[in-house]
């Protein structure tokens, strides 16, 4: 293999995420399924912003 391909890692680096910005990136990721959702037709307009205003919601009372 040649060594420009090699991963910049070792294997048994360990790759940290603060806390806070777990949070954000669950709460994005799961408002991107539930736009996902909608584009399918799997839940309605009224669903989405049901789902996305209970995200701000889980957000705001875990801070």
């Amino acid at each position: 293999m040649n060594k420009k391909n090699m991963n910049l890692t070792n294997e048994n680096d360990v790759i940290e995420i603060p806390e806070n910005c777990k949070t954000d990136l669950i709460k994005a990721m799961k408002i991107g399924y539930y736009k996902e959702f909608y584009k399918q037709g799997l839940i309605t307009a009224e669903q989405l912003e049901l789902l996305i205003a209970m995200q701000d919601k889980t957000i705001t009372s875990a801070a």
